[in-house]
């Protein structure tokens, strides 16, 4: 049996050598060809990093975070990372990092220690700029402006003050782009890597091998908490204009449409071939530019201004890229219909505002024991108490059901009905109670329908209406 085994070794600026060793005879053996690798968005990988890590160490600080009191009183204290972006001392690090802080601390490399104030956050993509309490001036860092892409594969320099223990650097790679990260914002497609990150690396700088910013260290996939080789962190892109809005106005605008979207089922049409992708409305906020357009329930958004949309979390992420009173193009399959509708955005209200918007209203102790899912809706209901009614806003005499669950992949879950909703009607009755919902069920099924009309009252409390197959 042959055994085949393959070498790396450097081979000239830019370029690997790849080897064929192959077990015969030394008189069988040729001199091997050489195979040019593309250098990484332009960067070498040389022998030793040394002198790259030397000098963007200046740049890299540790920042503490300190809550009730002074460090030198003993007070809580958190630390993470950060970098400079300024010749003035202005620092970006992560939101999360300084999040609760009364008083801030830079930490240099060489150890000196300045106060710094908080110029501005933004929760939303958990980020922080912050201000060195200095006069002198610091050498600092910029974020990547290059025209390569980056790509799977570029090598990458980490920079940290993981666990606390003082400023560290690993290298890795690349590993994927456009992450989604569990429990992040809708505003961030985050870059995965290898390079060690842990605790305490949030806020720092991603570099490549230039010494450019190209992400700013996020977060960790870990069943552990610390580094299994997964790595998030926010890529340049949408770092630099985030950052660029902190400093100018002390916080970030972004555009609001005013309606809550879910990813579009991917249902086969007449055409085998055909899929349709999107992000379909499923509620729309009362007197919100997306309403006052036009827009309605069920509608489905293929493109925003010339631009494809695939899922929902790629259309939250264009029109936040958006500003107050942009006119932005929307092309929407209604039906059987193509159209375009011109919305003009507004501001998107705080994250708080946000929450409260779509927050789930909890019936009250006199609710009933929900339902067990019924049939293919996969939806528990409980009766409303008149109390219950009167506490979420619903007009004197209006009837409904409160829904209790959903369950996952679920007919119901797949057409947007979430928990804390409010079925008003059904086949065009008002459901008063649970066993009305239930003999309207079954007279639709038993008349030969395979959907109804249900019309919901949704988180934000607007009222819509869904098709849902039963």
């Amino acid at each position: 049996m042959v055994a085949t085994v393959l070498k790396f070794a450097a081979a000239g600026t830019g370029a690997l050598m790849l080897t064929a060793l192959a077990a015969m005879p030394l008189s069988a053996q040729v001199t091997p060809a050489s195979l040019t690798m593309p250098s990484p968005s332009g960067d070498v990988m040389p022998d030793s990093i040394a002198d790259l890590v030397e000098v963007v160490a200046k740049s890299t600080v540790n920042v503490i975070s300190i809550e009730n009191g002074t460090a030198a009183e003993g007070a809580s204290m958190g630390q993470g990372s950060g970098f400079i972006i300024s010749a003035d001392g202005k620092v970006v690090t992560n939101h999360h990092v300084i999040k609760g802080g009364d008083a801030y601390e830079i930490k240099m490399s060489d150890g000196r220690l300045y106060q710094a104030t908080v110029i501005g956050t933004d929760e939303e993509t958990d980020l922080a700029v912050l201000q060195i309490q200095a006069s002198e001036p610091f050498q600092y860092v910029s974020f990547y402006r290059g025209a390569k892409k980056m790509r799977v594969g570029d090598w990458v320099l980490a920079v940290g003050n993981p666990f606390g223990i003082g400023q560290s650097s690993s290298v890795g790679i690349i590993s994927a782009l456009g992450r989604d990260a569990e429990g992040s914002g809708p505003y961030v497609d985050y870059l995965q890597t290898d390079a060690v990150i842990n605790r305490g690396n949030s806020g720092g700088p991603l570099y490549n091998m230039r010494g450019d910013v190209i992400a700013v260290n996020s977060a960790i996939y870990s069943p552990t908490g610390a580094s299994v080789g997964i790595g998030y962190a926010i890529p340049h892109h949408i770092a630099e204009g985030i950052v660029y809005d902190l400093v100018t106005k002390g916080k970030v605008t972004r555009g609001f449409f005013g309606a809550a979207l879910r990813t579009a089922e991917m249902t086969a049409d007449t055409d085998a071939d055909f899929f349709r992708a999107g992000a379909t409305v499923e509620g729309l906020v009362p007197g919100g530019p997306a309403q006052r357009a036009g827009l309605q329930v069920e509608d489905i958004i293929m493109n925003i201004d010339g631009s494809a949309v695939v899922n929902s979390a790629e259309a939250t992420r264009k029109i936040g890229r958006m500003r107050a009173g942009q006119s932005a193009q929307f092309e929407i399959v209604r039906g059987s219909d193509v159209m375009t509708v011109s919305v003009v955005l507004a501001e998107r209200p705080d994250k708080a505002k946000i929450d409260a918007m779509s927050g789930v209203a909890q019936p009250d102790a006199a609710a009933q024991v929900p339902t067990t899912p019924s049939g293919d809706t996969g939806l528990g209901l409980v009766d409303l108490s008149s109390s219950f009614r009167d506490s979420v806003g619903m007009p004197r005499g209006q009837v409904g059901v409160y829904v209790d669950t959903v369950a996952p992949g679920s007919n119901a879950a797949r057409k947007g009905i979430k928990s804390g909703m409010i079925i008003l009607e059904a086949d065009q009755q008002a459901v008063a109670s649970v066993a009305q919902w239930e003999n309207i069920i079954n007279a639709a099924r038993s008349a030969g329908q395979t959907d109804i009309l249900v019309k919901v009252r949704t988180l934000n409390g607007s009222e819509n209406f869904v098709g849902l197959p039963i």
